[in-house]
């Protein structure tokens, strides 16, 4: 195993003592020791800090409950995560926040204790907030009682009135950045976004924010000052009182941004049942112009305070509002049904006037058709929904993020706005991304979706064609798929021969998967289907892996003991080399488990020699293997599944059993992930046992016994068999 230059990511198991190099690992990482199996948990020490456990994750960090060792207490800290910690303007950034945070001290804003570095990553301590944040709590209960929040309401406005008189703007307020102390008092903080006005106008260089919260200005990208603040903060406490953000987009484009912060619903309209004091405070905190916002801090705090006030005291203003808007309300509507009937009446006598006057012809019946005045059927336009669901869906693409782009695939197949082939094309990529986010089941799912899709449309509309509908239907079967030939060319071949190799390597047939992505890779691609070249990107990705997973490590047993332990450090480090998710990783973890075995086995009972290795004088039938593994997968016996695989004298008649081995290996390795990640560490959840009843919480001792505490609080012992494939996944 190669030495790191930085000695710190040397760690030694306390079991065996053996050197792990954890440098390609991120910060309190669970790993096993490749010797002795003993699991313990690396990068934990920052400076006078120990890690305890994970508390948050954002988009330039991680925040951690950590213990600090001089003073025996916990605290926050924030650590830097890998890229941005090689970047030096996003450590300055960092280190501003830090210093701009300790510039100053006010009970209802979160303290920092101090600045350092660790593991070549930028760290924060900061004061522990036990009590959740306002989104935390508007998830949970669906909004919050305005006689709760308003105190809350105060006591942010007050330090960010404290943050104003230091010289400063948050620029990030929203109910994720509110926390609560264990007295249920609001602590602001993450000033990451921060701006220095001294009192005046500062304008970022850089559009960081959230949607929801942010105030036109910055969307507009004006100079900004407390008023800013302001509005997010009112619309923090509308999404907190209303159980909904003012806003429902989630881009960051100016124009679509710009008309949503135009056309916010009214908290009074929103929930009826909020005072309107309270109502009006909001309202005017998140005026469109800043000139018709509050004037001052201390001017929204006095308004705040009187809407507490009055609901304290229960005046009709405040705890009766609500029912006299819903009698005004009432009011209307009557006066809006008479109004109607006297215009019907009108119309009635209008009608049979008509009805009386002569005719011209006798012979010839006229029927007037009344003519209603109703307003025109408005059919929304949504191509410009469409236009930039698919931009974002290919940048989640280019940017490796296959769950985003899968869901927006998703939407846009399940769109009935969205015209042939584009829909169809659609699902098949949300099958793609699933398959390159090692999501196979969802991929299979979602092929059968796209497949019955495309078997509705009327014929002559079929889009990418007959062939690629034949991929889809084989993606669920067992046998190997070759290099599709395809006669439509272009991106239909690149993305038939893709499916094909992603579906032959989640299940571990990397062989004739890398023949597929060598197709892909090769292609050669018209102007007009440049969009598909991101995939023959990802494919060189897979024929890297293949490589990797092709070496003697996973093909030659090693002699001895120390051999075994040697091959699994080395597997250690083709961890850290994979390009791609899914099954690659499981094929590693099973080959370092069967290292594992095979080592042990060589120390009590000296050399293996193969239980087979002459060609077999009766052939292998595949059903008589199936039922053995049936047996042994009810019993969730997946290491003895396989051994049995493995001492097969050959395949069987009509699968590979390199197939089958895979599927039992992953197995096996889910299992044992699955007990590693619980053991000794209870964990709630609700799951249904085969019995019918449910879990509250599941825990494994260190035998590997295991506890399921019932939702009637009862304990009983259970084995995995106990439960379905379906719930533990």
């Amino acid at each position: 195993m190669a030495v790191s230059e930085v000695p710190e990511t040397i760690v030694h198991c306390p079991a065996c003592g053996v050197a792990m190099d954890v440098s390609a690992l991120v910060p309190f990482t669970k790993v096993e020791c490749p010797a002795c199996g003993k699991q313990t948990r690396v990068k934990r020490e920052f400076g006078p800090y120990t890690l305890v456990r994970r508390h948050a994750v954002g988009g330039m960090s991680m925040v951690f409950v950590a213990r600090d060792n001089t003073l025996g207490r916990e605290v926050a800290l924030k650590i830097l995560s890998e890229e941005f910690s090689k970047d030096e303007r996003r450590i300055a950034a960092f280190e501003e926040e830090a210093r701009i945070t300790a510039s100053f001290s006010h009970p209802n804003v979160v303290r920092v204790l101090r600045t350092g570095r660790a593991f070549e990553r930028f760290y924060i301590a900061m004061e522990f907030v036990p009590g959740g944040h306002f989104e935390h709590h508007i998830h949970k209960r669906g909004k919050i009682p305005e006689l709760e929040l308003l105190p809350l309401a105060i006591e942010v406005a007050q330090g960010l009135k404290a943050a104003h008189a230091a010289g400063l703007i948050h620029r990030d307020v929203k109910p994720g950045n509110i926390l609560l102390d264990a007295e249920g008092h609001a602590k602001l903080v993450d000033f990451g976004l921060a701006l220095v006005t001294q009192g005046g106008k500062a304008q970022a260089t850089e559009l960081w924010a959230t949607p929801c919260y942010v105030p036109p200005e910055t969307v507009e990208r004006y100079e900004e000052d407390f008023r800013s603040d302001i509005y997010a903060l009112g619309a923090s406490l509308y999404h907190a009182l209303s159980g909904r953000p003012s806003c429902g987009e989630e881009t960051m484009a100016t124009d679509i941004l710009r008309a949503a912060k135009k056309k916010v619903i009214p908290l009074s309209a929103t929930d009826p049942d909020v005072s309107a004091e309270t109502c009006r405070t909001i309202e005017r905190a998140m005026a469109y112009d800043p000139n018709d916002r509050f004037g001052s801090y201390d001017e929204m705090i006095a308004s705040l305070a009187v809407s507490l006030s009055n609901l304290k005291s229960g005046r009709p203003e405040s705890t009766g509002s609500a029912a006299i808007r819903r009698a005004e309300k009432k009011r209307r509507e009557r006066k809006a049904v008479v109004a109607g009937s006297v215009v019907l009446a009108i119309a009635t006598g209008v009608a049979l006037w008509w009805v009386g006057l002569p005719r011209p012809d006798p012979m010839v019946e006229i029927r007037a058709t009344p003519e209603v005045d109703s307003p025109p059927v408005i059919v929304p336009d949504t191509s410009v929904d469409i236009a930039r669901t698919y931009r974002e869906a290919r940048a989640s693409v280019a940017a490796r993020d296959f769950e985003n782009a899968a869901v927006r695939f998703s939407a846009l197949a399940n769109h009935p706005a969205v015209q042939e082939p584009s829909r169809t094309w659609a699902g098949i990529e949300a099958v793609m991304v699933r398959f390159l986010d090692g999501q196979s089941g969802e991929a299979r799912r979602q092929a059968r979706e796209t497949a019955d899709h495309m078997r509705s449309l009327s014929e002559g509309k079929q889009g990418p064609g007959e062939a690629l509908l034949e991929i889809l239907g084989r993606l669920d079967a067992l046998p190997p798929m070759a290099v599709p030939d395809v006669p439509e060319g272009g991106a239909s071949r690149v993305i038939a021969s893709m499916l094909a190799g992603l579906k032959n390597w989640e299940q571990g047939m990397i062989d004739p998967a890398a023949a597929c992505f060598r197709a892909v890779v090769s292609a050669e691609l018209p102007p007009t289907d440049g969009w598909v070249s991101i995939y023959q990107t990802y494919a060189a990705d897979y024929l890297a892996d293949h490589e990797l997973l092709s070496g003697s490590l996973f093909n030659e047993d090693p002699p001895d003991r120390v051999g075994c332990e040697a091959a699994m450090d080395e597997l250690n480090a083709v961890l850290a080399m994979l390009k791609t998710r899914g099954h690659a990783r499981s094929n590693v973890r099973a080959r370092q488990l069967d290292l594992a075995r095979r080592a042990k086995l060589l120390e009590t009972a000296g050399p293996v020699v193969p239980v087979h290795s002459a060609v077999p004088d009766q052939p292998v039938k595949l059903p008589d293997v199936l039922a053995r593994l049936g047996d042994f997968a009810r019993d969730c016996r997946f290491q003895d599944a396989v051994i049995h695989l493995k001492s097969l004298p050959g395949d069987p008649q009509g699968a590979a059993r390199s197939s089958l081995l895979a599927v039992a290996e992953a197995a096996e390795v889910f299992l044992t992930d699955l007990e590693h990640g619980l053991a000794n560490r209870p964990v709630a959840t609700e799951l249904r046992l085969k019995s019918g009843e449910i879990t509250s919480h599941i825990a494994i001792d260190s035998h590997g016994g295991i506890t399921a505490t019932l939702a009637n609080g009862r304990e009983r012992p259970c084995q995995w068999s106990d439960f379905s494939p379906d719930a533990l996944i």
